[in-house]
């Protein structure tokens, strides 16, 4: 193959490549077009392969470009022109540069934009950017979210296309970067259709939230396409939706990340079992490897096995800090004697009497909880996120969990009695309520009595927020008499509280609350109950002054 026959091959591929990107079927030349280029170049005399050779071995000397292709060459004149920095052929996301690629074949579940993603990447990544879109497809998309909202707001933005070119204009900058940078790329607060109605509310006037675009009716080419790769760049998982590929791939994101980790270096084989005490200098933060043009980073914690603790490289920032603070506390209790027997003996017959109605399987198991809890009430005081990576700090919270754990014992059991005796007679309230007419606030309270005490509530509610329970449990007491008394007045108040939970659970609040539970969610968990208090027991009084608007905005953070 002669070189001019390669360059012309490389550049069809270019061309049909751009032709993908720009989703256009107009770029590419065709045979006739092939035909026309060559025939204006080539004498008439040379109609054979042998007088090509011929002709060819000394014209390429003259003019070796001449059968050389080019896109002007070939492309109409009156083509429009491409700015080809609209579809990059990268993102950037923090320190990371990953791959695009584009496919324009409507109906195929990949038409549109792929992002290429390595495995050992992905708990990294946050959907939020990607929502964007590329600049060249922006417009449509934008377009296209104007289209999906109601009537009533629509009919404010049209037509379309006009008010997506305006709202262009007036959007901020765009959070993929085409170049790589010399420092990360921040990733946006929040999503585009959040960043959208925002900016149509501010020019309309008409109020207009991220929940009224109907996003299943914007064309699926307008969601980029998420593709995972292995080591090997062998697809493991591809989908629209990058948070559920983070959840389904979660365990084989963190294997990637430690395998990655391990295999760079020899000193970055930090995984391993057994542990019963703390025998390392210091817990790295995080330990960075380079893969290629990719650094991938692991975030080693300490994870409770139950009789001792591992050392696990996590994907993510959130899931060392998840993990750490009961692997810190399972070092803890094993480096503490237990005061459990001695606090056992010393009990009144009133206390053991309450204490034996409690939800565990066992008295044991119910002391072994008081004092985890006991142990994260020192933890959480010296360091209230939990995060320990020093033997020195480490050591400093032992030895004060050994001067106080006697003490905290004997005050966390006796807390715990009471709060028991409070569930019992709450319980026996509720049990003596037997009218239908009163089934609904029954049936509400009850739910509020299961979420407040089972299996495992001491430790993770916690000694502070433990002090409040036997109030809460009182108030499901007093509730009783005043819903037989007045069942249409409880039910306004109930009204109000499922308002309140039910926003909780929408912001991913559950009851129990689960370990990982964010910060606000935590929050509006227990200012649940104060509102509770505030309606259905006044008489006990709210720790603090509580709403349904003061709940809601505690969620929205």
């Amino acid at each position: 193959m002669w070189a001019f026959e390669r360059a012309n091959a490389r550049l069809r591929e270019e061309l049909a490549e751009l032709e993908e990107r720009t989703r256009r079927r107009d770029i590419l030349f065709d045979d006739e077009a092939v035909f026309d280029f060559y025939q204006r170049r080539i004498p008439a005399d040379v109609s054979s392969t042998k007088s090509f050779e011929g002709w060819w071995r000394t014209a390429r000397f003259d003019t070796p470009d001449l059968l050389t292709m080019t896109a002007d060459a070939l492309v109409a004149e009156d083509s429009p022109e491409i700015d080809e920095g609209l579809f990059p052929p990268s993102w950037q996301q923090g320190d990371q540069r990953l791959t695009l690629g584009y496919r324009f074949e409507p109906g195929e579940e990949d038409d549109g934009v792929t992002v290429r993603i390595p495995l050992a990447l992905l708990a990294r990544l946050s959907p939020n950017g990607f929502d964007w879109q590329v600049p060249g497809l922006r417009a449509e998309l934008v377009t296209a979210m104007i289209k999906s909202l109601p009537k009533s707001i629509r009919r404010n933005v049209v037509p379309a296309a006009d008010w997506a070119a305006r709202l262009l204009g007036e959007l901020p900058s765009e959070p993929g970067i085409v170049e790589a940078l010399p420092t990360p790329v921040p990733v946006p607060q929040g999503s585009f259709a959040e960043t959208l109605a925002a900016l149509i509310q501010k020019l309309t006037y008409v109020p207009v939230s991220a929940r009224d675009f109907e996003l299943g009716r914007v064309p699926s080419h307008l969601r980029m396409t998420f593709v995972v790769t292995d080591e090997r760049g062998r697809t493991v998982a591809a989908d629209k939706d990058l948070a559920d590929l983070q959840r389904r791939l979660g365990t084989r994101v963190r294997l990637s990340v430690a395998k990655a980790t391990s295999a760079a270096a020899p000193s970055n084989a930090i995984e391993r079992g057994g542990i019963t005490t703390w025998d390392l200098g210091e817990l790295p933060r995080f330990l960075d490897t380079k893969q290629g043009d990719t650094t991938i980073r692991g975030y080693p914690t300490l994870v409770d096995d139950g009789a001792s603790v591992s050392i696990r490289m996590m994907s993510t920032e959130l899931e060392q800090a998840r993990a750490l603070p009961r692997g810190v506390r399972r070092l803890l209790l094993l480096a503490t004697p237990s005061p459990a027997a001695y606090v056992q003996q010393h009990l009144t017959a009133a206390e053991k009497l309450s204490l034996a109605t409690s939800p565990y399987k066992s008295t044991q198991a119910l002391f072994e909880d008081c004092l985890a809890a006991a142990v994260d009430d020192v933890l959480f005081r010296v360091r209230p996120d939990g995060q320990v990576f020093m033997k020195a700090e480490f050591d400093t919270i032992r030895d004060r969990v050994s001067g106080v754990v006697m003490d905290s014992m004997f005050e966390t059991v006796g807390l715990v009695a009471r709060i028991l005796t409070a569930h019992r007679l709450a319980d026996k309230a509720l049990k003596a309520a037997t009218s239908m007419a009163l089934l609904p606030g029954i049936s509400d309270a009850r739910q509020q009595l299961t979420a407040l005490v089972y299996p495992g509530f001491v430790s993770e509610t916690g000694l502070a927020q433990l002090r409040h329970l036997p109030r809460y449990l009182s108030g499901i007491s007093a509730r009783v008499p005043k819903l037989v008394d007045n069942p249409s007045r409880d039910r306004v108040w109930m009204n109000e509280t499922q308002a309140a939970t039910t926003r909780f659970e929408n912001a991913g609040g559950t009851m129990p609350l689960k370990a990982d539970a964010a910060a606000p969610v935590l929050r509006a968990r227990w200012m649940i109950e104060e509102l509770r208090i505030s309606l259905f027991a006044q008489e006990l009084k709210a720790a603090e002054s509580v709403s349904l608007q003061r709940i809601q905005k505690v969620l929205a953070g």
